[in-house]
């Protein structure tokens, strides 16, 4: 990992993953989708989608060859992509892939693209591996039958809407269902389900990779922001991929896990 890109988008993970190559031999280009301030020290390039095939061909010239993706990026919107010529070929499947599938599929079509123009894409979980937790109780607290048994039923539920590219997020209480993420993201879920929680603290939020999920891009994440709304609506534990979704801060995450009996389970 000698020449990378980095194309990243909004939120802390791009600004702690450079947190963790400051002192590497490690020579990158960033190149943002988003408007995330912290970049501009880095003398960074923010690119229209439209025209991020001929920025990344010159950093080809250059010696660049390694792709890693981070950060949240907003779902395009047709009108907002300007596309030049190298773009202009791509339109068409591109715009057929917008209106016919879910995030997913456009990962799996951007992944494919940048493939084709002989580019790695690196998986983080394997560049970084210590952003991440595994398997089983990673916080010492007694996991019930009960959430058990809710975690399986939100397993089977995430693993079923897969097949229709929906969230990777569920809050089960108590076997009932408070609420499933779609377009909203996670911490809005937790949010919005706080009038149909019970008073007694029982949620569980179990947050999934898809199935067939290609893990190059948008995996599951996990921030003490997070954590805290979970609290607030009543959620005293998380269920997770082990080894595939990304703990911001993960040593405030856990001691904060340990503080307020909240349980963090890999499956």
């Amino acid at each position: 990992m000698n020449k990378v890109i980095f194309i990243f988008g909004n939120g802390n993970l791009p600004k702690l993953i450079l947190k963790k190559i400051k002192n590497t031999n490690v020579e990158f280009k960033i190149l943002v989708i988003g408007k995330n301030n912290f970049y501009e020290s880095l003398n960074p390039k923010f690119v229209n989608l439209g025209k991020i095939i001929t920025e990344l061909k010159n950093l080809k010239k250059k010696g660049f060859s390694n792709i890693l993706m981070a950060g949240s990026i907003n779902r395009p919107r047709l009108s907002d992509i300007n596309p030049d010529l190298n773009s202009l070929k791509l339109l068409p499947k591109f715009t057929k892939t917008l209106f016919q599938g879910g995030d997913n599929k456009l990962l799996k079509f951007a992944i494919t693209e940048l493939e084709n123009l002989n580019f790695k894409i690196l998986y983080i979980h394997k560049t970084f591996p210590d952003l991440f937790l595994g398997f089983g109780n990673q916080t010492k607290i007694k996991i019930s039958k009960s959430f058990l048994n809710d975690i399986h039923k939100g397993t089977s539920i995430l693993n079923n809407n897969s097949k229709f590219d929906i969230g990777q997020s569920i809050l089960i209480q108590e076997g009932n269902v408070i609420g499933i993420e779609a377009a909203q993201g996670t911490d809005n879920l937790i949010k919005q389900s706080l009038p149909y929680m019970k008073k007694v603290k029982k949620g569980v939020l179990i947050k999934l990779t898809k199935v067939k999920q290609d893990l190059r891009a948008d995996l599951p994440t996990i921030g003490l922001k997070t954590l805290k709304n979970c609290l607030k609506s009543g959620v005293v534990g998380i269920a997770y991929s082990a080894n595939k979704t990304i703990f911001l801060d993960k040593d405030k995450i856990l001691n904060f896990c340990r503080n307020n009996r909240f349980f963090l389970y890999g499956l």
